[in-house]
Protein backbone atom coordinates (compact mmCIF):
# COMPACT_ATOMS: atom_id res chain seq x y z
CA UNK A 1 0.00 0.00 0.00
CA UNK A 2 1.41 3.19 -1.33
CA UNK A 3 1.83 6.23 1.65
CA UNK A 4 -0.76 9.36 0.69
CA UNK A 5 0.29 12.11 -0.84
CA UNK A 6 0.28 15.03 1.82
CA UNK A 7 -1.63 17.04 -0.83
CA UNK A 8 -4.74 14.68 -0.74
CA UNK A 9 -5.00 15.63 3.22
CA UNK A 10 -5.25 19.10 2.26
CA UNK A 11 -9.14 19.20 2.09
CA UNK A 12 -9.77 17.12 5.30
CA UNK A 13 -7.02 18.75 7.27
CA UNK A 14 -7.91 22.05 9.56
CA UNK A 15 -6.75 25.22 8.30
CA UNK A 16 -4.58 26.33 10.61
CA UNK A 17 -5.80 30.40 9.63
CA UNK A 18 -8.51 30.21 12.03
CA UNK A 19 -6.15 30.13 14.96
CA UNK A 20 -4.40 33.47 15.74
CA UNK A 21 -1.04 32.33 14.71
CA UNK A 22 1.90 34.80 13.84
CA UNK A 23 1.92 36.46 10.01
CA UNK A 24 3.53 34.01 8.14
CA UNK A 25 3.49 31.19 10.23
CA UNK A 26 0.17 29.45 9.45
CA UNK A 27 1.21 27.70 5.99
CA UNK A 28 4.35 26.51 7.62
CA UNK A 29 2.33 25.16 10.42
CA UNK A 30 -0.28 23.39 8.50
CA UNK A 31 2.40 22.19 5.72
CA UNK A 32 4.16 20.44 9.11
CA UNK A 33 0.63 19.15 9.57
CA UNK A 34 0.64 17.29 6.60
CA UNK A 35 3.79 16.06 6.28
CA UNK A 36 3.64 14.18 10.00
CA UNK A 37 0.04 12.43 8.70
CA UNK A 38 1.86 11.31 5.89
CA UNK A 39 4.70 10.01 7.61
CA UNK A 40 2.73 8.16 10.27
CA UNK A 41 0.70 6.72 7.82
CA UNK A 42 4.00 5.45 5.81
CA UNK A 43 5.68 3.73 9.11
CA UNK A 44 2.09 1.93 9.68
CA UNK A 45 2.13 0.33 6.53
CA UNK A 46 5.53 -0.18 6.62
CA UNK A 47 5.18 -2.26 10.26
CA UNK A 48 2.26 -4.75 8.94
CA UNK A 49 4.87 -6.92 6.50
CA UNK A 50 7.18 -7.16 9.63
CA UNK A 51 4.50 -8.53 11.98
CA UNK A 52 2.96 -10.85 9.73
CA UNK A 53 6.02 -13.27 10.33
CA UNK A 54 5.58 -13.11 14.03
CA UNK A 55 1.73 -13.69 13.87
CA UNK A 56 2.39 -16.72 12.10
CA UNK A 57 4.90 -18.21 14.25
CA UNK A 58 2.98 -17.78 17.17
CA UNK A 59 0.14 -19.51 15.31
CA UNK A 60 2.52 -22.02 14.74
CA UNK A 61 3.24 -22.49 17.96
CA UNK A 62 -0.70 -22.39 18.85
CA UNK A 63 -1.33 -25.28 16.32
CA UNK A 64 1.64 -27.59 18.01
CA UNK A 65 0.59 -27.30 21.32
CA UNK A 66 -3.34 -28.06 20.24
CA UNK A 67 -1.35 -31.37 18.33
CA UNK A 68 0.52 -32.04 21.75
CA UNK A 69 -2.60 -31.79 24.07
CA UNK A 70 -4.64 -34.07 21.04
CA UNK A 71 -1.84 -36.88 21.42
CA UNK A 72 -1.92 -37.04 25.21
CA UNK A 73 -5.49 -37.15 24.98
CA UNK A 74 -5.78 -39.81 22.18
CA UNK A 75 -3.63 -42.51 23.85
CA UNK A 76 -4.54 -45.12 26.07
CA UNK A 77 -5.01 -44.57 29.27
CA UNK A 78 -5.75 -40.85 30.20
CA UNK A 79 -3.52 -38.49 32.69
CA UNK A 80 -2.45 -39.87 36.22
CA UNK A 81 -4.17 -36.56 37.15
CA UNK A 82 -7.60 -36.72 35.85
CA UNK A 83 -9.34 -39.13 36.66
CA UNK A 84 -11.41 -41.63 33.57
CA UNK A 85 -15.05 -40.55 32.29
CA UNK A 86 -15.94 -44.09 33.08
CA UNK A 87 -15.07 -43.90 37.07
CA UNK A 88 -16.54 -40.42 37.05
CA UNK A 89 -19.77 -41.98 35.97
CA UNK A 90 -19.90 -44.73 38.08
CA UNK A 91 -19.02 -42.31 41.16
CA UNK A 92 -22.41 -39.96 40.24
CA UNK A 93 -24.55 -43.10 39.40
CA UNK A 94 -26.69 -43.90 42.41
CA UNK A 95 -26.55 -47.43 43.39
CA UNK A 96 -29.60 -49.97 42.93
CA UNK A 97 -31.82 -50.99 45.78
CA UNK A 98 -31.54 -54.58 44.07
CA UNK A 99 -27.53 -54.32 44.35
CA UNK A 100 -27.28 -52.93 47.17
CA UNK A 101 -29.14 -55.83 48.50
CA UNK A 102 -27.26 -58.55 47.31
CA UNK A 103 -23.75 -57.48 49.89
CA UNK A 104 -25.16 -55.57 52.35
CA UNK A 105 -25.42 -57.31 55.82
CA UNK A 106 -27.83 -55.89 58.07
CA UNK A 107 -27.76 -55.65 61.85
CA UNK A 108 -31.24 -54.52 63.15
CA UNK A 109 -34.74 -54.87 61.74
CA UNK A 110 -34.70 -50.79 61.64
CA UNK A 111 -32.28 -51.00 58.98
CA UNK A 112 -33.97 -53.74 56.90
CA UNK A 113 -37.59 -51.56 57.54
CA UNK A 114 -35.80 -48.06 55.97
CA UNK A 115 -34.17 -49.96 53.21
CA UNK A 116 -36.56 -51.95 51.66
CA UNK A 117 -39.10 -50.65 48.77
CA UNK A 118 -41.70 -53.01 49.89
CA UNK A 119 -41.87 -55.15 53.59
CA UNK A 120 -45.45 -57.53 53.36
CA UNK A 121 -46.59 -60.31 54.79
CA UNK A 122 -47.80 -63.57 52.73
CA UNK A 123 -47.01 -66.78 51.77
CA UNK A 124 -45.66 -68.41 48.58
CA UNK A 125 -48.01 -69.89 45.74
CA UNK A 126 -45.69 -70.96 43.21
CA UNK A 127 -42.20 -71.49 42.02
CA UNK A 128 -41.45 -71.92 38.15
CA UNK A 129 -38.18 -71.02 36.17
CA UNK A 130 -36.25 -69.66 39.06
CA UNK A 131 -39.24 -66.97 40.09
CA UNK A 132 -41.72 -67.23 42.79
CA UNK A 133 -44.97 -65.92 42.39
CA UNK A 134 -45.77 -64.44 46.44
CA UNK A 135 -49.53 -63.69 47.53
CA UNK A 136 -50.01 -60.59 49.80
CA UNK A 137 -52.15 -61.00 52.85
CA UNK A 138 -51.15 -57.64 54.22
CA UNK A 139 -48.96 -54.62 53.31
CA UNK A 140 -46.48 -53.43 56.25
CA UNK A 141 -44.88 -51.03 54.55
CA UNK A 142 -44.46 -49.72 50.40
CA UNK A 143 -42.76 -47.45 49.17
CA UNK A 144 -44.41 -44.68 46.69
CA UNK A 145 -42.15 -46.39 43.93
CA UNK A 146 -43.07 -49.91 44.55
CA UNK A 147 -46.15 -51.44 42.96
CA UNK A 148 -48.01 -54.24 44.47
CA UNK A 149 -51.14 -55.95 44.15
CA UNK A 150 -52.73 -58.87 45.72
CA UNK A 151 -49.50 -61.36 43.91
CA UNK A 152 -45.97 -60.12 43.16
CA UNK A 153 -43.16 -62.08 41.64
CA UNK A 154 -39.59 -62.39 42.98
CA UNK A 155 -36.54 -63.34 41.65
CA UNK A 156 -35.60 -65.87 43.77
CA UNK A 157 -36.90 -69.25 44.34
CA UNK A 158 -35.68 -69.86 47.91
CA UNK A 159 -37.97 -67.92 49.69
CA UNK A 160 -40.28 -70.59 51.71
CA UNK A 161 -42.27 -73.68 50.74
CA UNK A 162 -45.58 -72.78 49.21
CA UNK A 163 -48.02 -72.00 52.34
CA UNK A 164 -45.63 -70.83 54.61
CA UNK A 165 -45.91 -67.85 56.11
CA UNK A 166 -43.29 -65.24 55.67
CA UNK A 167 -42.56 -61.25 56.48
CA UNK A 168 -40.67 -60.22 53.87
CA UNK A 169 -38.37 -57.56 53.35
CA UNK A 170 -37.82 -56.47 49.60
CA UNK A 171 -35.78 -54.42 47.08
CA UNK A 172 -37.60 -53.50 43.99
CA UNK A 173 -34.60 -55.26 41.71
CA UNK A 174 -36.57 -54.43 38.05
CA UNK A 175 -38.84 -51.53 37.72
CA UNK A 176 -40.54 -52.11 34.79
CA UNK A 177 -41.24 -55.75 34.99
CA UNK A 178 -42.42 -55.16 38.74
CA UNK A 179 -40.15 -57.93 40.41
CA UNK A 180 -38.71 -57.88 43.95
CA UNK A 181 -35.88 -59.44 45.52
CA UNK A 182 -35.40 -59.90 49.31
CA UNK A 183 -32.65 -58.03 50.84
CA UNK A 184 -29.40 -59.28 50.89
CA UNK A 185 -31.28 -63.02 50.89
CA UNK A 186 -32.13 -64.24 53.77
CA UNK A 187 -31.34 -61.15 55.79
CA UNK A 188 -34.98 -60.09 54.63
CA UNK A 189 -36.86 -62.97 55.13
CA UNK A 190 -39.22 -64.10 58.31
CA UNK A 191 -40.75 -67.10 59.16
CA UNK A 192 -44.20 -66.69 60.83
CA UNK A 193 -45.88 -69.04 63.53
CA UNK A 194 -48.57 -67.47 65.07
CA UNK A 195 -47.35 -64.27 65.84
CA UNK A 196 -43.83 -65.32 66.49
CA UNK A 197 -41.46 -63.56 63.59
CA UNK A 198 -38.22 -65.78 63.00
CA UNK A 199 -35.41 -64.79 60.99
CA UNK A 200 -34.57 -67.54 58.47
CA UNK A 201 -31.30 -67.87 58.57
CA UNK A 202 -28.81 -68.11 61.84
CA UNK A 203 -25.89 -66.86 60.01
CA UNK A 204 -27.37 -63.59 57.91
CA UNK A 205 -29.85 -62.40 60.61
CA UNK A 206 -30.21 -58.98 62.03
CA UNK A 207 -29.68 -59.06 66.16
CA UNK A 208 -31.59 -56.54 67.23
CA UNK A 209 -35.02 -54.42 66.51
CA UNK A 210 -33.63 -50.88 67.04
CA UNK A 211 -30.31 -51.75 68.19
CA UNK A 212 -27.90 -54.11 67.13
CA UNK A 213 -27.06 -57.31 70.35
CA UNK A 214 -23.72 -58.41 69.96
CA UNK A 215 -24.83 -61.60 72.20
CA UNK A 216 -27.45 -62.88 70.04
CA UNK A 217 -25.09 -62.77 66.87
CA UNK A 218 -24.71 -66.14 65.36
CA UNK A 219 -28.52 -67.16 66.46
CA UNK A 220 -32.06 -66.95 64.77
CA UNK A 221 -33.63 -63.59 65.85
CA UNK A 222 -37.08 -64.01 66.86
CA UNK A 223 -39.71 -61.21 67.93
CA UNK A 224 -43.25 -60.69 67.21
CA UNK A 225 -45.33 -59.35 64.20
CA UNK A 226 -46.67 -56.29 66.24
CA UNK A 227 -43.03 -55.17 66.53
CA UNK A 228 -42.63 -55.18 62.67
CA UNK A 229 -45.38 -53.33 61.94
CA UNK A 230 -44.72 -50.77 64.61
CA UNK A 231 -41.24 -50.36 62.91
CA UNK A 232 -43.09 -50.13 59.68
CA UNK A 233 -45.35 -47.60 60.63
CA UNK A 234 -42.71 -45.31 62.30
CA UNK A 235 -40.98 -45.00 58.39
CA UNK A 236 -44.39 -43.80 57.30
Amino acid sequence: MSAPDPAEWAEIAPHPGDHDLPAGRHELHRSRLLTAIAQESRTHTSRRPLLRPAFALAALVVVAAGGAGLAVRSSDEPPASQPSPAATRSADRPTPPGALAKIQAYGTVRQLTDTADLVVRGEVVSVTDGRTVYRVAEVLYRAPVAPVSTEITLDTESVAPPGQPTVLYLALSDPEARVYAPLSADFGIFDLAGETATSRSSAMSVTGLRAEDATVAGRAFVTTLAELRQLARERG
